[in-house]
């Protein structure tokens, strides 16, 4: 009988399950969260604390087996008190034993029992599936890159002036006709006139033109910076968005590995899974070589990255794990120290 899948069943419904002689899971209403430093946003969840000194039993975990296996309420009991019996025996022999889906119990040098739940198990029905988001902060240029001025493709409606030109007066000037009349007098005047009038048809002309090729080019440049500035804004777009796309992909399996190490207790060779190099190092101090070689021993089954070392001034020390981040490699110098005797401290290799 799986007995640990029967109690994470009730930790969804219930909010107190016990083990009767061994302790009680509670289950607690945390907030939705939002770390800066580890870069991550958690939905709104419930997770599981162990309290010692609630050992009763309440029958709820004995009625639940007897109605799902159809035996009795006796045989009930006397399953879960084999199962807590199993646990007692593998706490003290490897000091540790897991509950799948619920958390890791930890049996201490001093006799006490330290229980770590799973954070990353969500016991709250109304979030329940609500993935933890990495956050991504975005450099300015990554936003304001892609705005480009507005240009209009029309041109403007108003339309462009064209200069009248301006007819000057022509004063005819009336010959003196004597009053013997001269045909070749009264034929000069009149060809003059003529003359003049031809002129001003021309210019007119020429300014006309002059001002369609200029009206002409216009549009044509217009045209073309709107169509240079669409294609910039279009390439501009596509590169944004692929550059987005693939250190998106390169830096999400990264960060997710990194940041899984605050969610569970269990962790195995971290450099080995991290392309970059470790830079700040969680040691252990201890008194002797002695000491230093049964901790390695000890860490070893989770830590494969553990072994014995010494500082510059020659003292003995253990080295558990490294990160790349210093405030990651705080936060779990803070968990890792509930659950070892020695003192940890951090250093930069």
């Amino acid at each position: 009988m799986n007995l640990a899948k029967r109690i994470s069943f009730l930790l969804y419904k219930q909010s107190c399950v016990i083990l009767p002689g061994f302790g009680a899971f509670l289950v607690n209403e945390k907030d939705a969260e939002c770390n800066k430093t580890a870069k991550y946003a958690t939905p709104r969840q419930k997770v599981i604390s162990f309290n010692r000194q609630i050992i009763n039993n309440d029958g709820l975990l004995a009625n639940h087996i007897s109605t799902e296996d159809n035996c009795s309420y006796d045989m009930g009991v006397q399953y879960i008190q084999d199962y807590i019996q199993s646990l007692w025996d593998v706490l003290h022999v490897k000091r540790n034993v897991e509950i799948p889906e619920i958390g890791t119990f930890y049996f201490t040098a001093e006799e006490k029992l330290v229980f770590v739940p799973y954070l990353s198990i969500n016991f709250d029905t109304a979030s329940f599936g609500l993935p933890k988001l990495r956050l991504k902060t975005l450099e300015p240029s990554a936003y304001t890159s892609t705005k480009t001025p507005t240009v209009s493709a029309k041109p403007s409606s108003s339309p462009i002036e064209v200069p009248t030109p301006i007819e000057e007066p022509v004063t005819i000037e009336q010959p003196v006709v004597a009053k013997s009349t001269n045909v070749a007098a009264e034929v000069k005047p009149a060809a003059q006139v003529a003359r003049k009038k031809k002129n001003i048809a021309l210019q007119a002309k020429k300014i006309e033109s002059k001002t369609k090729t200029t009206r002409s080019k216009r549009r044509l440049s217009a045209l073309g910076i709107v169509n240079i500035l669409g294609s910039i804004f279009l390439f501009a777009l596509v590169l944004t968005m692929f550059n987005f796309e693939r250190d998106s992909n390169l830096s999400d399996s990264l960060n997710l590995e990194v940041a899984s190490l605050l969610d569970s207790p269990k962790t195995s060779n971290v450099e080995s899974s991290i392309p970059h190099v470790a830079s700040f190092g969680i040691y252990a101090q201890v008194a002797n070589e002695k000491e230093a070689r049964l901790l390695t021993e000890e860490l070893s089954v989770k830590y494969h990255s553990a072994a014995v070392s010494t500082d510059g001034a020659g003292k003995t020390e253990v080295f558990i794990i490294s990160f790349t981040n210093e405030s990651i490699t705080k936060e779990y110098k803070n968990l890792l120290q509930n659950k070892l005797n020695q003192k940890l401290v951090i250093k930069q290799k």
